[in-house]
């Protein structure tokens, strides 16, 4: 695999690759974790969440995963939910995943009004990239309809 930061380098593309910043922070706090063992002692900058979620995936800690899964839905907006929602399912973070679909099926209308919306439902990279956003949509809201209508008949 190499080195760790070779790893987080690769983990996180679009960042620059030339400074020695590169992926310094999600790596001191993922060592921080380690060290520690648990999330209670960290402070998780909002902006370094998804490269902390992408490293936990990588290196397959489970824990610190679902702790940062948490996080993002704490932090979860109209501006930030596609690429959060990529995030998700690109480092395999299903419960993440589900709460950006309801997120989409609950703020709709503001949804529509994004390119970055419209383009991860109609666009092709969509299909590219391997994620079905109207399929997963359409499952989470059959999903949520059965579950009112059997809390209903209780």
């Amino acid at each position: 695999m190499g080195s760790p930061q070779a790893a987080f380098t690769q983990v996180t593309p679009g960042q620059p690759t030339g400074g020695v910043h590169t992926g310094l922070l999600p790596l001191q706090m993922l060592m921080q974790y380690l060290y520690y063992g648990g999330t209670e002692s960290m402070e998780i900058p909002t902006a370094d969440i998804l490269q902390l979620l992408s490293a936990a995936n990588l290196f397959q800690l489970d824990a610190l995963q679902r702790h940062c899964e948490i996080l993002c839905s704490q932090t979860l907006s109209v501006e930030s939910a596609v690429n959060t929602y990529k995030y998700a399912k690109i480092h395999n973070a299903p419960e993440l995943a589900l709460f950006c679909e309801g997120f989409f099926l609950k703020h709709m209308k503001a949804l529509l009004e994004q390119d970055a919306f419209r383009q991860l439902i109609y666009g092709r990279s969509s299909k590219v990239q391997g994620l079905d956003p109207l399929q997963d949509l359409q499952s989470t809201l059959a999903e949520r309809v059965h579950s009112v209508y059997v809390t209903s008949r209780v």
